[in-house]
């Protein structure tokens, strides 16, 4: 059953008896699915409807067992939707919150995405409904504002405040002192959707922020490794590989999730689903190894790219730029050139005047990854094009490469 999820507070009111009924068995499966506003297009709600078909007679559920059908972001293709079970979405609420207690959790994220939607999850769980911010769903602007004064809330109720943001959010919140005060009044920041830059990270641990850099996907739950440990009931395995340039080495190999908390597979998709849930475990798509028993993701398997016959990691020139100090968030590219050899095509928001940064930028990537990942072309924006769930849109990126932009010489 498809249930409109509108933006801001009223999303949990309409959430909170479908999922609870769907979960217990009482109501039938449900498929979150956002509503048309400032930052969800009706293509994107299109898209979300084609991958889970919610009510259609002519494609029943392929189990009796599934309670949600959670889409994924879509950030690099169509999204899928993802086949949970009450039991994977409880195993990993129950790992999270920890036994017996009762955080108080600030629901900041989208709750038609799992990230915003485990929020909501795991405070239903332990009785204490989510405080929301008015901005979740992109219903008004994210502001320092209304965090801090959901954390004050928050805060006067319980001395275990936790959220779960992504990290523009967290580098809005690190610029302001307010904002950043009221960050370390968190017992726990989750970070995830994406990744953090260094710089931002440091600087969110030099002020005592409680940061928890999470990994996971839709298909896990969410979040089911929390800086480079596995929760508990989650295995990881790194299986053999190659490894490859540009960030990654002979120990990199697929990463590999097992734990209660795996979704069945994918809507309508089964052969995707024999390909990506095995007898071995859920196949990430990350290339990561494993240091000291904990996780390090070193980039995607399908974003390596040979340029000038050398391996390079796309996520590895992504991370390089964006932990460059004058830089304020950057997305990378691969497109093919007119010579029809792969280019590297970087898109950056500048901390302030972009003046003498795409030297910067060359030369910062040259020294760490070598030459074939510098960046043919760069360009400067005053923001990423960002999905509903905070991630970049690379598909907008890539539509954009094509309409006028200014690439830097």
């Amino acid at each position: 059953m498809r249930i409109p999820v509108p933006a801001g507070p009223a999303g949990l009111s309409a959430l909170e008896g479908p999922v609870r009924d769907a979960l217990d068995g009482s109501g039938p499966a449900i498929v979150p699915v956002p509503t048309a506003g400032l930052t969800v297009s009706s293509q994107v709600i299109q898209r979300v409807l084609d991958a889970t078909r919610p009510d259609d007679p002519q494609v029943p559920l392929e189990d009796d067992d599934i309670a949600l059908v959670v889409p994924t972001s879509g950030s690099t293709g169509a999204p899928r939707g993802v086949l949970h079970t009450a039991r994977s979405l409880h195993a990993l609420s129950e790992a999270v919150n920890g036994r017996g207690r009762a955080p108080q959790w600030i629901a900041a994220l989208p709750l038609t995405s799992i990230g915003g939607l485990n929020v909501a999850l795991r405070a239903w769980q332990v009785g204490i409904s989510p405080i929301a911010l008015p901005s979740i769903g992109g219903a008004v602007p994210f502001t320092p504002a209304d965090f801090i004064e959901a954390v004050e809330r928050a805060g006067a109720s319980s001395d275990d405040v936790r959220v779960s943001l992504v990290a523009a959010q967290l580098r809005r919140l690190l610029a302001d002192d307010a904002g950043c005060r009221a960050l370390a009044r968190c017992s726990e920041v989750l970070v995830g959707a994406g990744p953090v830059p260094s710089g931002t990270e440091q600087a969110a641990r030099d002020a005592g922020i409680a940061l928890v850099r999470t990994y996971g996907a839709t298909e896990t739950a969410g979040g089911c490794v929390f800086n480079g440990r596995p929760l508990p009931g989650v295995r990881v395995d790194i299986t053999a590989g190659p490894g490859g340039a540009g960030g990654s080495d002979s120990r990199d190999g697929e990463i590999l999730i097992t734990g209660p908390m795996l979704a069945l597979g994918y809507r309508c998709q089964p052969a995707l689903t024999a390909q990506r849930f095995t007898a071995d475990g859920y196949r990430t798509g990350d290339l990561g190894r494993m240091v000291d028993d904990r996780l390090i993701v070193t980039g995607r398997m399908d974003d390596v790219v040979i340029i000038a016959g050398v391996n390079v990691s796309v996520g590895a020139v992504e991370s390089a730029i964006a932990d460059l100090p004058d830089v304020v968030a950057s997305a990378v590219l691969a497109v093919t050139a007119p010579s029809g050899e792969p280019e590297l095509c970087a898109f950056v928001v500048p901390r302030e005047d972009p003046a003498h940064l795409a030297d910067t930028i060359r030369g910062s990537v040259r020294e760490a990854l070598g030459t074939p990942a510098v960046p043919r072309r760069i360009a400067f924006l005053a923001s990423l094009p960002t999905l509903p769930n905070g991630k970049t849109d690379r598909q907008a990126l890539a539509t954009s490469i094509t309409e006028g932009l200014t690439w830097q010489p």
